[in-house]
């Protein structure tokens, strides 16, 4: 992925697919899900250059693929905290996913066996109620992976937006979605988020501003 400047500073430049990186990668696959292999060194990579003073936030996780690819990247790059957000509540998604309580029991179990607990602190609750009681860290990287539909992810994005750091990086899943890629289109000609790259189906924003 070419990442122009300024959002170059905020990708770790040393970050490799070694050995390391491809245990780790193995390790995120063993986890149900859709994120690809090369959509998870993504996460990796970007979730490894959130210094320790700024905060990594997920909205929804499913059954942990993504969580374990974040905190894997935190735990080889600054250490950040990564925190996962999903009410695991019965839901159908717009392409016709099935989600509910079920995955939550997966999700703890999967982050147990995958050794990533002290990496992740995970709230069950809407993104909106989350974001409007955060008083954590500023937030570095945003991993927005809940409701697909419009309204829904304009909300997740509308409801983080204070919260974000300075040239922070918002990652986008299902890029290819139309009403997420709606809402990509507007918010970078509103001159809000500037394209970073794209790797599979997950789109990478740096704030602007």
């Amino acid at each position: 992925m070419d990442v122009p400047a300024p959002a170059a500073s905020r990708i770790d430049s040393e970050f490799r697919i070694d050995s390391d990186t491809a245990a780790a990668l193995d390790l995120v696959e063993s986890v149900e899900g859709w994120l690809a292999r090369d959509e998870a060194a993504l996460l990796l990579a970007l979730a490894a250059a959130v210094p320790a003073g700024e905060a990594i936030v997920e909205l929804g996780n499913y059954r942990g693929r993504s969580t374990v690819a974040l905190a894997l990247g935190a735990r080889a790059g600054h250490g950040a905290v990564v925190t996962s957000v999903d009410p695991h509540h019965p839901f159908t998604g717009p392409r016709g996913g099935s989600f509910g309580p079920a995955d939550q029991q997966h999700l703890y179990a999967n982050l147990a066996r995958c050794g990533v607990g002290p990496e992740v602190r995970l709230v069950g609750l809407d993104s909106k109620s989350v974001a409007r009681a955060w008083n954590g860290l500023a937030v570095g990287l945003l991993f927005v992976d809940g409701d697909h539909r419009y309204e829904a992810v304009r909300a997740d994005l509308d409801a983080w937006r204070p919260h974000l750091a300075p040239g922070a990086l918002v990652a986008l899943d299902d890029c290819d979605y139309a009403d997420v890629a709606r809402l990509i289109e507007e918010r970078t000609a509103a001159g809000e988020l500037c394209a970073v790259g794209r790797v599979g189906k997950v789109a990478v924003h740096a704030l602007v501003g």
